[in-house]
């Protein structure tokens, strides 16, 4: 579909769900962000036809951007959140069964062996992040790396 095409069919402000990397049929991504289009189609530099959509930094060619229902959006949100809060407890099991030195590869690698599938480390850091904002894991600066431990030592 053609810039003009989508601007003439879905106004800014439409939810979308875009692919910044692979489409998922193609294959694991990094992320499907469950979204609303910020500006209308062009044509970028390069030739592509792109759009830019809310709490992403870059544009995102029209081939990984799906335009949905207002209801398939809310519900995309919900089952987003609702995996999002499964993986964060399965993770940190994990972590309560071997305390110290989790990256971001290492989260990705066990969320996978807990049934999962594929997870981004951009994902598994986002989570051990957010057990580090609840309190649950303290992070450890080492001169380059960095990992989380449980917090309050092994138990």
């Amino acid at each position: 579909m053609s810039a003009a095409e989508f601007n003439h069919l879905y106004p800014v402000g439409t939810p979308v769900l875009a692919y910044p990397g692979i489409r998922p049929e193609d294959g694991p991504d990094d992320d499907t962000l469950i979204t609303r289009t910020r500006t209308e189609a062009r044509v970028s530099g390069s030739g592509g036809d792109v759009i830019w959509v809310d709490g992403h930094g870059a544009y995102i060619s029209l081939t990984h951007v799906d335009p949905i229902s207002e209801e398939q959006w809310r519900q995309a949100r919900i089952d987003r959140d609702e995996t999002t809060t499964a993986r964060r407890a399965a993770l940190l099991e994990a972590v309560r069964t071997r305390p110290t030195g989790w990256k971001p590869e290492r989260a990705a690698f066990a969320l996978k062996r807990l049934g999962f599938g594929w997870v981004s480390e951009r994902t598994a850091r986002a989570d051990l992040e957010a057990l580090a904002s609840d309190g649950h894991l303290a992070p450890v600066t080492e001169v380059v790396i960095r990992h989380y431990d449980l917090a309050g030592g092994a138990s």
